[in-house]
């Protein structure tokens, strides 16, 4: 992906029961386990029939490290290949590029702070969380892989930001969105309950 993404999400379903769209994305590290460490990115609740949304999905990331449950670091612009370190200097607890990451095609947020419960490691995107690595010991980091390839699916309940784990998801089932080489897109949702729910691409460029 080397551009921003326009997306456009219409509803063409007959779906009574209103469900919220998410779109998330994989860290596309070994152990990954998506429905326990997903997160929306995006949610898009109360789009009825025939109505859209549209959003951007950027290509600038940011990084930012959490501890204490609501203590932040300074958000940075994270570019690949790179790594960020959390470390205490004479003003406190702060956030530093820090040279190379240990591979390529990965962002990595390293600790070097001794604090309860060590610290969480976000990246971001147009705001929002999408993906963490909840846990940094001492002496230890995170790392994020992105792929140019959206997740879309159905949920009863759920907010931005929120880990899939945690949600009411109406499937374990995703649709899966390739975005390399693409400017703009139309995402389709159709069906009604007797046949079921899809999405699909539309007006792809």
């Amino acid at each position: 992906m080397a551009t921003n993404v326009k997306i456009n999400y219409i509803n063409r379903s007959m779906n009574p029961d209103q469900p919220t769209i998410f779109v998330f994305t994989k860290n596309m590290i070994p152990t990954f386990d998506v429905l326990k460490e997903g997160i929306a990115w995006r949610t898009m609740p109360d789009i009825g029939k025939s109505s859209s949304s549209t959003f951007v999905f950027p290509i600038i990331s940011q990084v930012r490290v959490n501890w204490g449950g609501s203590n932040y670091t300074e958000t940075l612009n994270a570019e690949i290949g790179k790594r960020y370190t959390v470390q205490k200097d004479d003003t406190g607890i702060v956030l530093i590029p820090n040279g190379l990451a240990s591979q390529s095609n990965a962002i990595e947020v390293s600790s070097e702070v001794k604090v309860e419960n060590g610290c969480s490691a976000e990246l971001i995107k147009d705001g929002n969380v999408v993906m963490r690595k909840e846990i940094v010991a001492y002496n230890q980091k995170a790392t994020f892989i992105l792929h140019p390839k959206l997740y879309w699916g159905l949920a009863s309940e759920i907010q931005v930001g929120q880990v899939l784990s945690s949600a009411v998801l109406n499937t374990d089932q995703f649709f899966e969105q390739d975005i390399e080489g693409v400017s703009s897109v139309d995402v389709v949702l159709e069906g009604n309950p007797k046949d079921g729910y899809s999405f699909k691409i539309e007006n792809q460029k």
